[in-house]
């Protein structure tokens, strides 16, 4: 989930109930791929981070890296709960869902191998607490799953190039990729919307981690499979419809730096009329 721009809010509370909201810079250094600690400021570490999504959403995964507070070599238990209704973090109702997390302490690979699965439908907010000597300062949240059915129908999704579904979640995963290689692969764009049009809806990319040579820069789209750039505009979607192929190309330069590196591809209209 891309919370920290999805509209997804994201607080600090702590043992008092004082709820503080992070701002997009924490949010995206929390979302990132990176071994940088984000330090908690509440109560020297203690405390819980809130999640508050904007409509209800399913839950299907998490991955956290923690280290206790003074110690980035000592590893934190984490507790997940989930909220159907929570507004803060304080209010509505709580289920405990993860009890006993142990977090790895680096985020670099292991945000690949060691996501837990969890199956937590029709949420509305996720809090996690980690307990430690000190408390913990978490170097990454990673929160995977959807938007549940029937939420906000007014939106965009990356499709299959031939069947009438949605693209898998490794549709993009270009797996191991030697330098001086390429390859393509196509997607389409569906308009969700059963009553509104989705105007100039625009494709790029973006990485909460990169390096340079840049990682999305190492990457092309095209609406015509010729002329190619780093990001596109379609044409304006009617209600329901379905764009044309989108090639999406992959260009690893001699110079790409070896490591495990991952971006996004997003899809967002400019208006919906």
């Amino acid at each position: 989930m891309a919370y920290d721009k999805d509209g997804t809010q994201v607080f600090e509370v702590d043992l008092s109930n004082n709820v503080t909201a992070l701002t997009t810079t924490q949010a995206r250094s929390l979302n990132d791929e990176n071994n940088l600690t984000w330090k908690s400021s509440v109560n020297q570490g203690y405390g819980y981070l809130v999640f508050i999504f904007p409509e209800l959403r399913d839950l299907d995964g998490i991955f956290l890296a923690a280290t206790t507070l003074g110690d980035t070599t000592r590893t934190v238990q984490a507790t997940v709960w989930v909220s159907p209704d929570s507004t803060n973090g304080v209010d509505g109702t709580w289920e405990e869902l993860v009890s006993a997390y142990t977090a790895p302490v680096q985020t670099q690979p292991n945000y690949r191998s060691q996501i837990q699965s969890t199956t937590a439908l029709q949420i509305k907010a996720v809090k996690i607490g980690a307990n430690g000597p000190w408390g913990p300062d978490f170097r990454s949240v990673h929160l995977y799953g959807e938007i549940a059915p029937n939420q906000n129908p007014n939106r965009l999704a990356l499709w299959h190039p031939s069947l009438n579904q949605r693209v898998s979640a490794a549709w993009f995963d270009w797996g191991n990729t030697p330098r001086s290689s390429s390859a393509d692969r196509q997607f389409r764009v569906k308009n969700l919307s059963s009553t509104l049009t989705a105007q100039a809806p625009r494709i790029a990319m973006d990485a909460l981690t990169d390096t340079s040579p840049s990682v999305p820069g190492q990457h092309l789209l095209s609406l015509d499979a010729t002329n190619f750039g780093a990001q596109q505009t379609l044409p304006d979607l009617a209600p329901g419809a379905i764009s044309l192929p989108v090639t999406f190309r992959r260009v690893t330069p001699t110079n790409a730096v070896l490591s495990l590196w991952a971006f996004r591809l997003y899809c967002e209209a400019g208006s919906w009329v």
